[in-house]
């Protein structure tokens, strides 16, 4: 298995080529001609989608994207979201996508709960400069009612903006905006020292933890019912200090060659330790 946390020499501008922006059924022109000018502002000038009809662009929109006509000029057109995620995901050299729903509602039985936007553009834009991902996809729903329970669980995150209980719900624009701008400041954060960036041993831990979940077959090939995110979601509480860290290690490699054996592999202290009993 590929070593996530090898580090790619890019540049910030080529990992911001690799963040992508989808617009499921927009319905205001208005807006997705000041999401036009949000990318130029922020720098992300991966592909700029949007799910639905190329007649959602009007004169309006020109007017708001100021100088940044360009872009809607490029807008890639799908019919839903999943063609748009898996044009996404070939684009990627080992269609390696990092796919983020955005949502103001809670979670609940059919929707997870959100992660919220700073923590989770840090953690997506730090597997972009790993080279653990190789796009991003951030995607939102259309002003009225947002993403549907279907369309959040084709996406492999769901991602909130923290606001007063009261008022949850933002204006589509500054959605986006808010997106871009924490995901350039992740871009911005380190950048001069990631060469010399090692993973902690909380990261090392839940890079072995996720590896013995795909070698027991806890994550399927494909990932299809989103077991890794859900795992990383779980795993990112635990603390950056554990204690005796080497005995969790110790126990996932255990597993593993018990697993690749069929039987219970006891080795060095704990064989001594049973032939003694006997």
């Amino acid at each position: 298995m590929k070593n996530p946390y090898q580090v790619f020499h890019r540049s910030c501008s080529q990992l911001a080529d690799n963040i992508s922006i989808v617009l499921v059924r927009p319905e205001q022109p208005g807006n997705v001609g000041s999401i036009a000018r949000a990318l130029s502002n922020m720098g992300i000038e991966g592909d700029f989608c949007t799910v639905g009809s190329p007649s959602i662009i009007n004169e309006e929109s020109y007017k708001l994207a100021k100088h940044a006509k360009t872009r809607l000029d490029n807008i890639i057109y799908f019919e839903d979201l999943k063609n748009c995620l898996n044009t996404q995901r070939e684009k990627s050299p080992n269609a390696k996508l990092l796919s983020l729903a955005a949502t103001a509602r809670v979670g609940s039985a059919k929707r997870p709960h959100p992660t919220r936007v700073r923590e989770a553009l840090y953690r997506a834009v730090n597997k972009l400069k790993t080279g653990e991902m190789d796009r991003l996809a951030l995607v939102f729903g259309p002003e009225s009612s947002g993403l549907t329970n279907e369309e959040i669980a084709l996406c492999d995150w769901v991602v909130t903006i923290p606001s007063l209980q009261q008022y949850r719900s933002l204006n589509l624009a500054q959605s986006v905006l808010i997106f871009c701008y924490e995901a350039n400041m992740a871009l911005l954060e380190n950048w001069d020292t990631l060469e010399t960036l090692k993973p902690s041993s909380k990261e090392k831990l839940v890079h072995h933890l996720l590896q013995v979940a795909e070698e027991i077959g806890f994550i399927l090939p494909g990932d299809p019912y989103k077991m890794r995110p859900r795992l990383e979601e779980i795993f990112s509480v635990l603390p950056s200090h554990i204690k005796d860290i080497k005995t969790l290690h110790g126990l996932l490699d255990q597993v593993r060659r018990s697993v690749k054996k069929g039987a219970a592999d006891i080795k060095g202290r704990y064989r001594q330790a049973l032939v003694k009993d006997e």
